[in-house]
């Protein structure tokens, strides 16, 4: 069996980000500048979990785990080089430090400043989003890494994975509606659930401003996450000009909606976590999650789920792509008695060949 650039290139790619994060790791156990984990009132508003560790010891962490993190890649690529699969403790170990990285290591931060660059203002990014940033996207190269690969990429896609497509793409275009319908109503001046301070900042023009874009971007963002079981998610309608007809290519579709997926995820998990400590007594951030000011907190936890089923919807379209171009097919989403048909004609064949051959 022929091992391709393709298969080796996810593991090498999470040893390379591995290699430079562990030498960032060494230079914060140096007593580098730039350390994105110590004490900060910002950061524990914002949830996250990592805040005011020593920055030496954190370091010597950061630098093994940097260094596990390429040996597992390189070992990786060689299995899959040579054997054509990847070990299971490897892959299991690579989709535990992706983990980490996505689930851990981001809070608000990071989707905040993806709303700041959707208002062009990115001289409000913070340094520690383009931290996050920086960490979300090794996260996603190890889980790229740790995903099988082999002939099981190679499955055909019958009528269960067309449902399940479609189930999860609906409910990634459902579940912004859910954080948009609240900022729609607060620009409109309708602050139910919020207190003063929070009520005051969202109805002023430049409040109202932003809330109307942060709305009016989830709402587009679901209505173009539809296009992942549509038929114009898969080739451009004729009504567009110069560009009609043509295929959507793959990277168009999945690569931003992979971003924001990936951002949801890291802030919905900071909310989550935020709320378990609000009920159990022990959250830093308890006056971010206040009764009073219900409405502000209530509609972002739609965010981990929103972003997980962005990610599986994203996972079903480019599978589904790739598997369609390898077969030389239109693209197209199949509808499930269509794909039934296929699946019971093959069987039924395949039956026959081997009636006929007396087995």
């Amino acid at each position: 069996m022929m091992i391709t650039d393709r298969t080796t290139l996810p593991p090498l790619s999470a040893a390379a980000w591995s290699l430079c994060y562990g030498a960032f790791g060494l230079w914060w156990a140096a007593g580098g500048a730039g350390f994105p984990y110590g004490p900060s009132d910002r950061a524990a508003r914002m949830g996250a979990v990592l805040v005011g560790v020593p920055a030496r010891f954190t370091g010597v962490v950061v630098a093994f785990l940097g260094l596990t993190g390429a040996l597992v890649g390189f070992a990786l690529a060689a299995r899959y080089r040579h054997t054509g699969h990847g070990g299971t403790a490897l892959r299991a170990l690579a989709a535990c430090l992706g983990g980490v990285l996505l689930l851990v290591v981001p809070d608000g931060r990071l989707l905040l400043a993806l709303g700041e660059l959707m208002v062009l203002h990115p001289e409000r990014v913070e340094a520690a989003a383009a931290h996050q940033a920086f960490c979300a996207a090794g996260g996603a190269l190890l889980l790229w890494a740790a995903r099988p690969s082999g002939g099981r990429r190679h499955r055909v896609l019958g009528p269960v994975s067309a449902r399940r497509e479609r189930r999860f793409c609906y409910l990634a275009a459902a579940l912004p509606l859910l954080y948009a319908g609240p900022r729609l109503l607060w620009a409109l001046g309708w602050t139910v659930g919020l207190d003063a301070a929070t009520t005051e900042m969202v109805t002023s023009p430049t409040g109202r401003t932003r809330e109307l874009v942060f709305a009016g971007a989830a709402a587009a963002g679901g209505l173009l996450t539809l296009g992942l079981t549509q038929r114009w998610g898969t080739r451009i309608p004729g009504a567009v000009p110069w560009l009609g007809g043509r295929r959507v290519p793959i990277p168009l579709a999945t690569v931003p909606a992979g971003v924001v997926a990936l951002a949801l995820i890291g802030a919905g998990a900071t909310m989550w976590r935020a709320l378990a400590g609000a009920l159990l007594g022990s959250s830093p951030s308890e006056d971010a999650l206040s009764a009073a000011n219900w409405g502000a907190w209530l509609g972002n936890l739609a965010w981990l789920p929103w972003g997980i089923a962005l990610a599986v919807a994203v996972r079903h379209y480019r599978r589904r792509r790739i598997t369609d171009r390898r077969e030389g097919g239109s693209g197209q989403p199949v509808s499930t008695p269509e794909v039934s048909t296929a699946v019971l004609a093959s069987s039924f064949n395949a039956s026959s060949d081997r009636t006929s051959r007396g087995v």
